[in-house]
């Protein structure tokens, strides 16, 4: 059979029958025929089972009355079974079949691994642009919120001014408008100590209103008369709240004229209209209770329309007079000093 296929243009490899000799069979091969006669049924299922593994196209010569031999066969990996008297014709006919079905599979696996590199490359893509999308949807996200955050911020700041402004604008007496001032900041800020200088006509500032929340009754107002030379004078010509967070900066700032404020945190405001100074307010607690930043804010807005009104206030007074006649806030004739 061998040189029946070699007369007719096939290279051919002859192997004996057996399972060792099959196993030791290691030649480059486009196809293989195996011969069935003379081995059992069980040596030729363990031979096609063997030769199956070298993934060539088997051909097996057997006997082909026997189904139930060709369907295990075929089960082993044989590609075809044909009569070993079969004509060399028939034969080639068949490895000829069984070698395009080998190389139209193969050509189906390479196009099969090329899709699937194909889809794993775009599979990688789409992960990092999905990746990416997620990130900037992140950061979209972080900013619409922030934005959110800002606009309703700034409007509640704003209803807060028209509150305000509407609450001041009806107050024409300085006592009245004191007093209002104070009532507001404690309803925005919570408990806390509070005291408003006034400046007279001297240039130095007295005590015009305060809240005491915390300090010792008998002392409370002594203590805040002593600091009106010291805590309006050193912030009258700031335009921005000053913080004080601890009772460091406080000594800092003030001097030793603070150390009953060692354990306090302290935001002072200068209140200011046209570029001079109407009042000096200040608002102190307990350290372990620090004005938070929106408490801050309010107390800027709170210091820069009282500013305005205490400029109404004193041209309504005074609106008879020289404006060089006109007495300052703290002189006694408009306030003296009392508590709230």
């Amino acid at each position: 059979m061998a040189s029946q296929l070699e007369h007719a243009g096939a290279a051919a490899v002859i192997a004996c029958p057996g399972t060792p000799q099959v196993q030791a069979l290691t030649t480059p091969l486009d196809a293989i025929v195996l011969d069935s006669t003379g081995l059992s049924r069980e040596e030729t299922l363990e031979s096609c089972r063997l030769l199956q593994a070298l993934h060539r196209p088997l051909l097996l010569l057997a006997d082909t009355s026997d189904a139930s031999l060709v369907l295990e066969a075929i089960r082993a990996g044989v590609g075809d079974v044909r009569e070993p008297g079969a004509a060399t014709e028939e034969l080639l006919a068949s490895l000829a079949a069984l070698c395009a079905r080998d190389q139209d599979g193969r050509r189906a696996v390479e196009r099969l691994e090329k899709r699937n590199r194909r889809l794993r490359e775009v599979s990688r893509s789409l992960f990092r642009s999905r990746h990416e999308l997620l990130t900037q949807m992140g950061q979209l996200c972080e900013q619409m919120a922030g934005s959110y955050r800002q606009l309703n911020d700034q409007m509640r700041q704003v209803a807060a001014t028209s509150e305000l402004n509407a609450v001041l604008r009806q107050e024409l007496d300085m006592e009245g408008l004191l007093r209002t001032v104070l009532e507001y900041a404690l309803k925005q800020l919570g408990p806390t100590n509070a005291a408003i200088f006034l400046p007279n006509t001297t240039g130095d500032y007295t005590l015009g209103a305060y809240v005491n929340y915390d300090c010792p009754r008998d002392t409370a107002e002594a203590l805040l008369d002593h600091l009106a030379d010291v805590v309006a004078p050193a912030f009258e010509h700031r335009d921005d709240p000053v913080v004080l967070a601890n009772g460091e900066q406080i000594f800092a700032a003030l001097g030793r004229e603070s150390d009953w404020l060692s354990e306090a945190t302290m935001v002072a405001r200068a209140c200011r209209n046209d570029g001079e100074c109407g009042a000096v307010m200040i608002f102190f607690r307990d350290a372990r209770n620090p004005f938070s930043p929106a408490a801050i804010t309010t107390i800027n807005l709170i210091a820069g329309l009282f500013g305005k009104q205490l400029s109404r206030v004193i041209k309504t007074h005074h609106r008879h007079l020289p404006k060089d006649q006109w007495s300052r806030p703290g002189d006694g004739s408009d306030s003296d000093g009392r508590r709230l």
